[in-house]
């Protein structure tokens, strides 16, 4: 029997797994990532990185990779809804391509259509350039114990079926929805179980939209007498993927007996022949699990939280659980994070699932806010009349579920165990903008510096004070005894400092502020213990 030893052993391969282990091993952390599969996907799941996951795509320095992945740079973006493809246009949002985005003002980066098809191999291509990270495909996870000071899990080599024994000082589950070690430690989830049973079908259709006349766009909703039925995305416009999803199906479907060409004719306005490529059945929910951690045990992306993909926040909010657990976990195995470090993953990541399924769950709901879709492909005045109201509608109302930069970016660790309060009021956390703030618990916003960087690409390795006023910080110091990592910036950028609202910002390794202050704080050495868990 062999037997290894790693600081974290991570099971689940998927997006969320694979960014832990980069950004563990972009850390100099030992770790191990089990996947029962051989990580290839074949009908994606995910197809859009959000903001806040490009900016740690470009801490990670792979967003170049990210933007040039396969999806064509010339492709409009355009969101379109439609009573069928090849039938009326009821609105359109545009969005550009790749070649003409330009970044906003609250981020040096933007939203990517990239699927899972490649976003993952970008991560695994990241994690693996790591010496300290070990990537194990084909790999089962069949037990797992909490020693108190460990983990000892039992490990089948799937190809060999040859059983190994890891011993890690963490385990942390990126093992999806039905987590089996969610399952293990006895954690439920609270929320909405059964939102809808959505079909996905993916097929190939070169042309489709020149044969249908027309006009590219990324998204398509579907629209007909019963109201939004299903939406039509491309994913690989270069081997003309498609996907369709139906929104809701009976739970006793018969995958096998499905009339496939009915769903595509429905949603095209016309029959097709097309190369059908998979299907599949799922459950939407909107659910959080009562703890994400438990011991030694931590839990992250579906295995605590399963949201509607309206919003495409699923993937996004994962991704920002796994930024946020690498930098304590590092921190505790480097000896400087504090003993209640780890504790603070709960305290900060769950409210955020909470807040992420509500508004997901409330763009799905938004779908059944309109009833009156009878005549809506009529030829005669009334329906023209009926197509034009619905179109401003539903681009306004179920359009939010595209702008959402607030949700993506905003979110805030209100009230986190390692920030320090600086009594400021909370802005309201806003769907479609973020305003920018540096209280802490926030975001650290972005600006662009004199020299072209963004103050973004300030963070990340380590704890950073920002100096926006010329003197001796006694954080310092005060870092230093502790062994906490400091980096002192000192800038003289008048516009950034407005921004950040203070002569003194302290900003965490994942970005987010943990205090500011006009002067040095009275006692640095509690502030110091704050922010490290100490």
């Amino acid at each position: 029997m062999t037997e290894i030893e790693t600081d974290v052993l991570i099971v689940g391969g998927g997006p969320v797994g694979l960014a832990l282990a980069g950004d563990l091993g972009w850390r100099g952390i030992n770790c191990l990532l089990v996947e029962q599969t051989d990580g290839v996907i074949r009908t994606p799941k995910m197809n859009e990185v959000n903001l806040r996951s490009m900016e740690f795509c470009r801490r990670w320095g792979i967003d170049q990779k990210v933007m040039d992945c396969p999806f064509p740079n010339d492709y409009p973006m355009d969101i379109c809804f439609v009573t069928s493809i090849g039938g009326f246009e009821l609105g359109r949002m545009p969005r550009p391509a790749k070649k003409d985005q330009k970044p906003g003002l609250a981020s040096p980066v933007n939203l990517q259509i990239c699927s899972q098809l490649w976003f993952d191999p970008i991560l695994k291509e990241f994690a693996d350039g790591f010496d300290t990270v070990r990537l194990a495909h084909r790999h089962r996870l069949e037990r797992f114990t909490d020693t108190g000071d460990g983990v000892e899990a039992a490990v089948t080599n799937l190809e060999t079926n040859e059983t190994l024994t890891v011993h890690s000082r963490y385990l942390v589950g990126c093992d999806g929805a039905n987590s089996p070690i969610r399952e293990a430690l006895g954690i439920g989830l609270s929320g909405d179980e059964v939102l809808g049973r959505p079909l996905h079908f993916y097929f190939k259709a070169p042309n489709m939209l020149d044969e249908l006349g027309r006009p590219a766009a990324t998204f398509f909703l579907a629209f007909d007498k019963d109201g939004l039925w299903a939406n039509i995305r491309i994913i690989d416009p270069d081997n003309a993927l498609w996907r369709l999803m139906v929104l809701d199906t009976p739970e006793d479907t018969d995958l096998d007996n499905l009339d496939r060409a009915a769903f595509l004719r429905r949603a095209l306005g016309r029959d097709m022949d097309v190369e059908w490529v998979g299907v599949s059945q799922w459950i939407r929910r909107g659910v959080v699990a009562d703890a994400y951690s438990k011991g030694r045990v931590f839990l992250a992306g579906d295995a605590v939280h399963q949201l509607s993909p309206t919003g495409a926040m699923g993937m996004n909010t994962g991704i920002g659980d796994a930024t946020d657990l690498a930098w304590k976990l590092a921190a505790v195995i480097d000896g400087w994070g504090g003993p209640n470090l780890l504790d603070s993953y709960d305290a900060e990541r769950r409210p955020i699932g909470l807040r992420n399924v509500s508004m997901a769950t409330e763009f799905h709901s938004n779908h059944l806010k309109f009833d009156d879709f009878a005549g809506i492909e009529d030829t005669d005045a009334a329906g023209v009349a009926l197509r034009e109201k619905l179109g401003a509608e539903l681009v306004q109302t179920i359009g939010q579920m595209f702008r959402t930069e607030g949700l993506q970016i905003g979110y805030r660790y209100e009230g986190s165990p390692i920030c320090v309060p600086d009594g400021t009021p909370a802005l309201p956390d806003e769907i479609e903008v973020c305003a920018p703030s540096a209280r802490p618990g926030a975001r650290a916003p972005h600006a662009f510096m004199q020299d072209g960087r963004s103050t973004l690409d300030l963070f990340g390795q380590e704890f950073v004070l920002l100096a926006f006023n010329e003197g001796e910080n006694a954080l310092s110091a005060a870092a230093k005894a502790a062994g906490l990592p400091l980096k002192i910036e000192p800038l003289d950028e008048p516009e950034v400092g407005d921004l950040y609202g203070a002569d003194y910002v302290l900003v965490r390794p994942d970005g987010h502020v943990a205090w500011r202050g006009g002067q040095a704080p009275e006692n640095p050495a509690a502030v110091v213990d704050t922010v490290r868990g100490a």
